[in-house]
């Protein structure tokens, strides 16, 4: 009797560990979520009117080649130069310590960054196949692109702190927030690698913009409020993100899993499938991923508070979990990514309540008494009547405070003029 019991146990735990073992589940998923995210559009508000007709991704593939030209790469500057050029962009030194070679490479990657920031006036968001995760394996032209493309956005943040310095604020308002749309646009479709660069536009070009916002006109300072609320309706959820990214990361580890059916039903670029060893674990791994993946994009675009304590709870589940095979890339990162993602909302919502704020100290002559933000993480202080700080409440998140400055009262005629 116990014999007869010991082998329906055994049988059962091998019945168990072939249904484990079984990835028909998995490579049918696959295949739908792939192509249906492959083919999918990225509507979001323009921040400027008219829009040009078609998709980012249209406009910008036309400027691919001269993006990724061996010899349009920036010469190699020495670090004291990078360290002035930086300090200058970020208004930690002014323009005058520009040195040479930076204004040089700026005055020669012009005319091209500012067709890369007019691509931005598309009707419609989305990336070209290169900028794409799910578009093939080989990465290097998507990082040469990146890079390229983390050069106009240097070259933005630069050229907005140089029109300020030269008078024409309203002029860099425009060139600022089209690097801002820019960054938007890098985050429609292009997983973590878009995201971040995403991020690192912002980080590079808000205080640039800050003070363009502060010493533009009255009438610009009211239009950028509206193109910049227009901006940051358009970001995409953190889940879509991790949904590419956990998709691009199947189809580079477990692709050569699948049978030649399902492969067959890819994108070409993903047909090819040489064959990797330790088949067995890695189909374990492979259904841990995707549970991972869907537990996380469960929960991660919750507001920040209750998204931690969610992620700490699945943290604490993986923890009791047993037998538990190798992490997911994906995964490891998410946590700082998403830190980051706030610091870029935060940028943005600052940047809003700065022309807002501005704009209404000189149409009424005192500063507001709140912000009108759609976030409790940041304060504004009076420090008299003609200067007001807006600052962040969270910890570690931009420790940098905004400074304003007042305008002169607007005139009837601004005032009339204000949309």
């Amino acid at each position: 009797l116990m014999g007869g019991v010991l082998l329906f146990i055994l049988a059962s735990l091998g019945v168990l560990a072939a249904l484990r073992l079984r990835t028909d589940d998995l490579e049918a998923r696959l295949v739908l979520e792939v192509n249906t995210l492959t083919h999918a559009e990225h509507p979001r508000p323009a921040h400027v009117t008219p829009t040009r007709a078609g998709t980012f991704g249209t406009a910008l593939a036309q400027l691919i080649p001269a993006l990724v030209r061996p010899e349009r790469a920036a010469p190699v500057a020495t670090q004291e130069d990078a360290a002035r050029c930086e300090a200058v962009t970020e208004g930690r030194a002014p323009v005058t310590d520009l040195p040479t070679a930076c204004r040089e490479a700026l005055e020669q990657g012009r005319p091209l960054m500012r067709q890369v920031l007019a691509a931005t006036h598309a009707e419609s968001g989305g990336l070209p196949e290169e900028l794409r995760p799910l578009s093939g394996p080989d990465v290097a032209r998507r990082d040469a692109l990146a890079q390229a493309l983390r050069r106009v956005l240097e070259q933005a943040a630069l050229e907005t702190r140089l029109l300020v310095a030269g008078g024409d604020a309203d002029l860099a308002v425009d060139t600022c927030v089209d690097a801002l749309a820019l960054s938007r646009e890098l985050a429609l479709g292009g997983g973590l690698v878009g995201q971040r660069l995403s991020v690192n536009g912002y980080a590079r070009t808000w205080r640039a913009c800050a003070d363009a916002l502060d010493a533009a006109s009255v009438v610009r300072k009211r239009q950028a409020a509206a193109q910049l609320t227009r901006l940051h309706e358009g970001f995409p959820p953190p889940s879509l993100t991790l949904h590419e990214e956990s998709l691009a990361t199947q189809l580079t580890t477990f692709r050569d899993l699948m049978s030649d059916d399902a492969r067959s039903l890819l994108p070409p670029s993903w047909t090819d499938a040489p064959s990797l060893p330790g088949a067995l674990s890695r189909r374990l791994r492979w259904r841990q991923w995707v549970t991972d993946s869907d537990r996380l994009r469960a929960v991660v675009d919750q507001p920040a508070e209750a998204r931690r304590r969610a992620m700490g709870a699945l943290e604490a589940q993986k923890a009791r979990e047993h037998l538990r095979q190798e992490e997911a890339p994906a995964t490891r990162l998410a946590s700082e990514d998403l830190e980051a993602l706030e610091l870029r909302a935060l940028r943005s919502e600052a940047l809003i309540a700065l022309a807002e704020v501005d704009a209404t100290r000189a149409e009424k002559g005192q500063w507001p008494k709140t912000l009108a933000t759609k976030t409790p993480s940041l304060v504004l202080e009076s420090v008299d009547a003609s200067q007001a700080v807006i600052r962040s409440c969270v910890r570690g998140l931009t420790p940098e405070a905004l400074l304003v400055n007042a305008d002169a009262p607007a005139t009837p005629q601004q005032a009339r003029a204000r949309p």
